[in-house]
């Protein structure tokens, strides 16, 4: 036998949520500050995306959710502003799924810790 259906639709995301527009606002405003910290724009996109995903958000929702409040925060020259996306796009999937690009709690200042680096000589 088959459950009733709700008329409601099945939550994509949580903005329908307050302390989301909260979270949202945290990752702008760290986004309008200038200097740029990375620890704290990643903390903020960490919080936000671990909300969204226990929500039920789809990954690839809470990915355009953040990488659109990236792009109006008009990060110049472009060069920057692609770094920049693609840091903050790892952390999305980083805080997603889990822990894949490093030990957050290594971080010592603005950027992570630097481990040996391995060259090819080839």
């Amino acid at each position: 036998m088959d459950s009733p259906r709700s008329d409601r639709p099945v939550n994509d995301t949580t903005s329908e949520f307050p302390d989301v527009h909260d979270l949202r606002l945290a990752i702008g405003t760290t986004l309008a500050a200038r200097p740029i910290y990375d620890r704290s724009l990643r903390r903020a996109v960490w919080t936000y995306v671990c909300a969204e995903r226990d929500a039920g958000t789809s990954p690839g929702g809470v990915i355009l959710s953040v990488t659109e409040l990236v792009n109006a925060a008009g990060i110049e020259p472009v060069s920057i502003d692609q770094a920049l996306k693609r840091r903050v796009i790892l952390w999305c999937v980083e805080a997603y799924f889990g822990q894949l690009g490093g030990d957050a709690a290594s971080w010592g200042g603005d950027s992570p810790n630097a481990g040996p680096v391995l060259v090819s000589n080839r």
